[in-house]
């Protein structure tokens, strides 16, 4: 891919433009350090610090204090004290079902009376149940209600039910019944 005039010009500018920066600023900026507030020695009139940088005798430039220890106790400050005590902390457990979920194997129908009917064969009539699929953590309740003998899955919704569970193709689902 080739430069188009526009890239050349554009490219030539800023390389004009650099060209004449950089200098400018490097030479702006050191003549601040040369004017900078020196502190002088006044019996000896050497530069002592500049821009409070102290100098050693023999460098031009800027050195490192010398070192000196403290006499000094040292301070702690005062803050927040620790409780020596910190209690008990309590753990939030959910509180568990009154019966032990159980892993069915569910179907639809269109045929079940009522959308919030299902038909179990291995519950008791009249329970509200939750029904939870197990591959997208989806979950609907449900009233149950007897199975009639020749129903293959464990437990059958009503179609619309069953959607709001699944897609109607990936049936049968496995499914977790808590009470």
């Amino acid at each position: 891919m080739a430069f188009e005039d526009s890239d050349r010009r554009r490219t030539t500018v800023l390389l004009i433009l650099t060209i004449i920066a950089v200098p400018a600023i490097f030479f702006l900026t050191r003549a601040d350090d040369a004017n900078g507030d020196a502190v002088v020695d006044p019996t000896t009139g050497e530069v002592i610090a500049v821009d409070g940088d102290t100098m050693a005798a023999s460098d031009n430039g800027p050195s490192r204090p010398p070192l000196v220890a403290s006499d000094a106790d040292p301070t702690f400050l005062d803050g927040p004290s620790l409780d020596s005590s910190p209690g008990v902390a309590e753990i939030a457990v959910p509180a568990r079902p009154e019966t032990a979920p159980v892993r069915l194997e569910a179907s639809y129908r269109s045929t079940v009376a009522g959308e919030r009917t299902c038909l179990v064969s291995s519950l008791p009539s009249g329970l509200t149940v939750t029904v939870t699929n197990l591959d997208n953590g989806r979950s609907t309740t449900c009233v149950t209600s007897i199975a009639p003998f020749t129903q293959n899955a464990d437990i059958v919704l009503h179609t619309d039910t069953f959607s709001l569970l699944a897609d109607l193709t990936e049936a049968p689902i496995t499914v977790e019944l808590t009470q």
